[in-house]
C-alpha cells in the first residue's frame, strides 16, 4: 500500500506564488508494521522519516490530505527536481502536464482511486 500526502503549507515564496490549494507532497510506503515517509527536501535530499497511524492522523488534523492506493511504488529517485516529480517517478507516472502538487491531486483522485 502507498500513502500519497498533500499539504497547502510552504515557507517558499515562488511556491506559493505558482502553486494551486496545495503546495507540497510525499510518498509515503508501508514496510510491515511501520510506514516510511519521503520527504522531499530538494534535489539530492530526500529524507526518511518513520511515522506510525497514530502521527499520520495527527498529520491530518495538521492539514494533509492524504489518498490511499493499492500499489507498491516503482522506483525512488532523489535526483528529480520536484516534490511532484519524485511523487510521479515512484508512481510510474509519466504525464508532463503534472507539475504542481494540486494536478498531481486531482489526477490521482480521477484515475487511480
Amino acid at each position: 500500500m502507498v500513502i500519497i500526502g498533500f499539504s497547502d503549507k510552504t515557507s517558499k515564496t515562488v511556491v506559493r506564488l505558482l502553486c494551486g490549494h496545495f503546495k507540497h507532497c510525499v510518498i509515503i510506503e508501508k514496510n510491515k508494521r511501520k510506514f516510511v515517509l519521503h520527504q522531499f527536501v530538494k534535489r539530492n535530499n530526500v529524507q526518511h522519516i518513520v511515522v506510525t497511524e497514530h502521527g499520520i492522523a495527527q498529520l491530518e488534523l495538521n492539514g494533509w490530505v492524504f489518498i490511499y492506493i493499492d500499489s507498491q511504488p516503482k522506483n525512488f529517485n532523489p535526483h528529480k527536481l520536484t516534490c511532484v516529480n519524485y511523487v510521479k517517478h515512484a508512481m510510474g507516472l509519466r504525464n508532463i502536464w503534472i507539475q504542481t502538487p494540486n494536478a498531481l491531486y486531482k489526477y490521482i483522485k480521477k484515475n487511480l482511486t
